[in-house]
């Protein structure tokens, strides 16, 4: 787990600040400054992160469990735990070896190797409205990786919102898409967290939401 996680963990990481250091190169951000805002946002999520977690262990019973309050069952760090158990006590020879269940998986090694080179090849011959031109397969294999935990319902909304954005209103709104998605995404995002945290210590921790029940409380105990 120890090696699972400062190996892996530090290099996808580091590929996320890399990613944002290349937006903020396309948004005409200054590099240093940039690098010092990072640096200090790392420096205060990483104490954020151990005190929430800490006090989340403390105050809520049954945490990461089946029968935890409000499905804080932690998908996310089961994967984690037994993808580590999968490599590092039972060994890839049992799951990959020859004879082995999972033996053809090995093939997709080499087919995400050659599949986007030639989706990129027919590409280049077609016009720039082609939808050649629009597949990118390390995305879509990429997005591949996070199942487990996301669900189909994750996915689904995933592609209804970037259908919607990059599709419809980029052909529809081109000066509006280019001026404001970006900035849109990102206040998404952060109402999103900022919502999160004033509903969980608002309404729920303190008990108010007791018996109430619609679809959005009740759809993530359906999608497995």
């Amino acid at each position: 787990m120890v090696f699972t996680t400062y190996c892996y963990i530090s290099s996808a990481q580091g590929v996320k600040f890399s990613s944002d250091l290349k937006l903020g190169h396309y948004m005409k951000i200054p590099p240093k400054l940039l690098f010092k805002v990072q640096m200090i946002a790392t420096l205060v999520s990483s104490f954020t992160q151990i005190g929430v977690l800490n006090w989340m262990f403390s105050h809520m019973p049954s945490l990461c469990n089946e029968d935890a309050i409000n499905g804080f069952t932690c998908p996310l760090a089961r994967v984690h735990f037994n993808g580590s158990i999968l490599w590092g006590v039972v060994g890839p020879g049992r799951f990959f070896g020859r004879g082995a269940l999972y033996r053809p998986l090995i093939y997709f090694f080499p087919i995400g190797l050659i599949a986007p080179i030639l989706v990129w090849l027919i590409g280049r011959k077609r016009t720039t409205t082609s939808i050649w031109r629009m597949i990118n397969l390390p995305v879509l294999f990429g997005a591949l990786s996070w199942l487990p935990a996301a669900t189909g319902l994750n996915f689904s909304v995933w592609a209804v919102v970037c259908f919607l954005f990059n599709s419809v209103l980029r052909r529809r709104k081109p000066d509006w898409w280019s001026k404001y998605t970006m900035t849109l995404s990102a206040a998404l995002d952060s109402g999103l967290a900022f919502g999160v945290v004033i509903i969980f210590f608002g309404v729920i921790y303190p008990g108010w939401s007791e018996g109430f029940s619609w679809w959005g409380t009740e759809v993530y105990k359906k999608v497995s």
